[in-house]
């Protein structure tokens, strides 16, 4: 009973190649033996030959980008955590608390007999429509409340 060498596999008497991983007895690399890995080494190395594992993405995209990310949902909390020292991603990420709360607080409106569904989805509509917003800011950057709740958030924020 034959086992190969590299992956354990059985090979039956008489086999000359791993059915597994394709290793033959006697050849120094039988993994690149294979033409389809072969092929796809090459094209791989053609088409990144300067890639070197840097990004080479400048610290206020990334800012940027987290503070636009930190307007869906609770994924503020991340933005906060991986870039606590940027003005600008604790601007946003306090901006996206609050409007989260708002969306806490419309669930509890939606209880309401009668009129209670129809404004919930008016408000979430709404919510939603002021998360792009302060998303779009924080995109590119500005510091600009979101549009109507924006100037009460900041000011609570400030109180506090």
């Amino acid at each position: 009973m034959n086992k190969c060498p590299r992956c354990g596999t059985y090979i039956p008497d008489g086999g000359k190649v791993c059915l597994s991983c394709g290793w033959k007895p006697g050849s120094d690399d039988g993994f690149m033996d294979n033409p389809i890995l072969k092929y796809m080494q090459e094209a791989f190395d053609k088409a990144s030959p300067e890639m070197t594992g840097d990004d080479k993405i400048p610290d206020e995209f990334k800012e940027r980008d987290l503070a636009a990310v930190g307007y869906i949902g609770p994924v503020f909390l991340y933005s906060l955590i991986k870039n606590s020292s940027s003005e600008l991603v604790r601007y946003h990420a306090k901006q996206s608390a609050m409007l989260l709360v708002m969306h806490m607080l419309n669930g509890v409106i939606g209880v309401v007999p009668y009129l209670g569904k129809p404004v919930k989805k008016l408000n979430t509509m709404l919510l939603v429509i002021l998360a792009f917003l302060g998303a779009r800011n924080a995109y590119f950057g500005r510091k600009e409340p979101v549009p109507f709740v924006g100037q009460i958030i900041s000011s609570i924020m400030e109180a506090l």
